[in-house]
C-alpha cells in the first residue's frame, strides 16, 4: 500500500500498565516534567493501554488516539495531568474490543467539546463488538464486555469497520485491519471466548486485532500495538509486506507474552525480534514481566522501558 514517508512522530502514552516517575529521557523517550503538587494529580496506571500520537503533514498538526484504557476517565485524566487537550483528536482507532483497550471511549468523545457536532471517525473491525471472556485453569474467569455501538453512536463517533488494511490521514497512517496468522508459533489464545450467536464459543484468534504503523522517512516502520493478539511476529511480517518497508525503526505497545500460556513464546519471539533489528523496542501492558525482562538482557540496545506519561519522539 501506499503508505507516505514522514518527517517525525510524536507518541505519547496515556495508559499502561505501570508508571516509574524515577525513570531517565533516553534517544528517543522523554518523562514527564511533574509540577510541585504532582502527588495530588498524579498519573494513573492500569491494566491497559491507550497512546496519543501527533503528526505534522505538509505543516497541518494531525492527533490521533488508538485505544483508551480500561476505566472510563483514566485516559482523560492522564491527559489532563500532561497537557494534553482531547479535543484535537480527529480519528480515533481501536486495536480490538476488549474493554481494558475500549474502557474510556465514551469519557474521551465527551472532551471533544469543540467537535460536538462533529462526527468522529472511530476505526475497528466488526468482531470487536463482541462480548468476551478469559477461562482460567484455576477457576477464574475475566468478562470482556464488548463496547456498546449505539453508545458509541450517540455520544458522536462514526462507526467505520475495517477488515482489511486502510490509509488515513493523507495516506500516513496505515491501520492493519485483520492480520494474517503464518508462523507455526502464535497461535493465538487458547482459553478465549466469544459471544457468537448467543452462546460463549472458542475463540482464540480475536481477528479484530490490529496495528498502527507509521514509516519515518530515513529510519523505517513504526509499528503500534494494543495487545498482539495476531503475535508480534506477524504483525511485524505484515506491516513490511504491507508497506514495502524492511527498516524496523520502532516496535511500541502490548506483546501479550504474559503468563504460563505465552511465557514458553518469549525465547522463539526475541530471536524473531532480533532477526528483524528493530532499533527501538518499547514492550508495554500485557507484555508481561518475565518477557520485558528477557527483551531488555538480550536487546539491551533497542529496549526502552515504558511509563504512563512518557513521550516518544521518532
Amino acid at each position: 500500500m501506499p503508505l507516505k514517508e514522514i518527517e517525525k512522530a510524536e507518541v505519547t502514552c496515556l495508559i499502561d500498565n505501570t508508571v516509574d516517575i524515577l525513570l531517565q529521557n533516553t534517544k528517543v523517550a522523554y518523562r514527564p516534567f511533574l509540577n510541585e503538587n504532582w502527588f495530588i494529580n498524579s498519573l494513573i496506571a492500569e491494566h491497559g493501554f491507550c497512546a496519543a500520537i501527533k503528526l505534522d503533514i505538509n505543516g497541518t498538526e494531525h492527533n490521533i488516539l488508538f485505544d483508551s484504557g480500561l476505566n472510563p476517565i483514566s485516559a482523560s485524566h492522564n491527559a489532563k495531568v500532561l497537557g494534553l487537550d482531547l479535543s484535537c483528536n480527529e480519528i480515533v482507532i481501536s486495536s480490538h474490543g476488549h474493554t481494558d483497550h475500549s474502557g474510556g471511549l465514551i469519557n474521551i468523545r465527551k472532551k471533544m467539546a469543540d467537535k460536538r457536532e462533529q462526527k468522529i471517525p472511530l476505526i475497528l473491525h466488526k468482531d470487536a463488538f463482541r462480548n468476551r471472556m478469559v477461562k482460567f485453569k484455576d477457576g477464574r474467569i475475566i468478562n470482556l464486555p464488548a463496547p456498546n455501538r449505539s453508545d458509541l453512536t450517540r455520544a458522536g463517533y462514526t462507526i467505520v469497520e475495517k477488515q482489511s488494511p486502510s490509509l488515513w490521514i493523507e495516506d500516513s497512517i496505515l491501520i492493519t485491519g485483520e492480520i494474517p496468522r503464518i508462523n507455526d508459533f502464535e497461535k493465538g489464545f487458547p482459553n478465549h471466548y466469544s459471544e457468537i450467536d448467543g452462546k460463549m464459543e472458542n475463540d482464540p484468534l480475536i481477528k479484530d486485532d490490529q496495528s498502527f504503523i507509521l514509516n519515518i522517512k530515513d529510519k523505517g516502520l513504526v509499528i503500534i500495538t494494543g495487545c498482539a493478539h495476531a503475535g508480534i511476529i506477524n504483525i511485524i511480517q505484515y506491516a513490511k509486506e504491507l508497506s514495502g518497508e524492511d527498516r524496523i525503526y520502532a516496535i511500541f505497545g502490548g506483546m501479550h507474552l504474559a503468563g504460563g500460556m505465552f511465557e514458553p513464546l518469549i525465547p522463539k519471539t526475541i530471536t524473531e525480534l532480533e532477526r528483524l533489528k528493530p532499533e527501538f523496542i518499547i514492550p508495554c501492558h500485557c507484555s508481561g514481566l518475565k518477557a520485558i525482562s528477557e527483551i531488555s538482557k538480550d536487546m539491551s540496545k533497542a529496549f526502552i522501558q515504558n511509563s504512563v506519561g512518557t513521550n516518544y519522539i521518532f
